[in-house]
């Protein structure tokens, strides 16, 4: 019973975001957000093009979305609970342009679209620093 005990704690704190978040390197940081920049260039192109289909606009926040899971783990490990916060926030406005893109909103989709640029400007004010050379680095 003790070394079933042992083995359950073992695979419980092996299994947790905070044990699996040494495994998010800033090198895929990096590419989550390039992935999340790309879902906000298909979004925006989904709503400019105003053909009545939004649901380009939908794959894109659904892929913001999933860019962003993959990133909780890296905040965690930092023990950065805004940013934790943060992402959630951002998470679940990416979300809410795919649901009013989903009911083919235009004006739903273009203020959602706002309230996600606006997430992801308050994370990047407070945990990004620009370079000298134009890049960023993360904080």
């Amino acid at each position: 019973m003790r070394k079933f005990t042992i083995v359950a704690l073992l695979v419980a704190a092996l299994t947790t975001p905070a044990a699996r978040a040494a495994d998010v390197t800033e090198a895929d940081y990096q590419k989550a957000m390039k992935d999340t920049l790309a879902g906000m260039q298909a979004v925006g192109k989904s709503v400019r093009e105003g053909n009545g289909d939004l649901s380009g606009a939908v794959a894109g926040a659904k892929a913001i979305d999933a860019a962003l899971a993959s990133i909780d783990a890296f905040w965690v490990a930092r023990k950065a609970q805004d940013a934790v916060d943060m992402n959630k926030a951002s998470r679940a406005a990416a979300m809410a342009v795919a649901a009013a893109a989903g009911k083919n909103d235009v004006a739903a989709t273009t203020d959602a679209v706002k309230g996600l640029q606006a997430t992801c400007k308050a994370c990047h004010d407070v945990h990004r620093e620009q370079l000298p050379d134009k890049t960023y680095r993360i904080k």
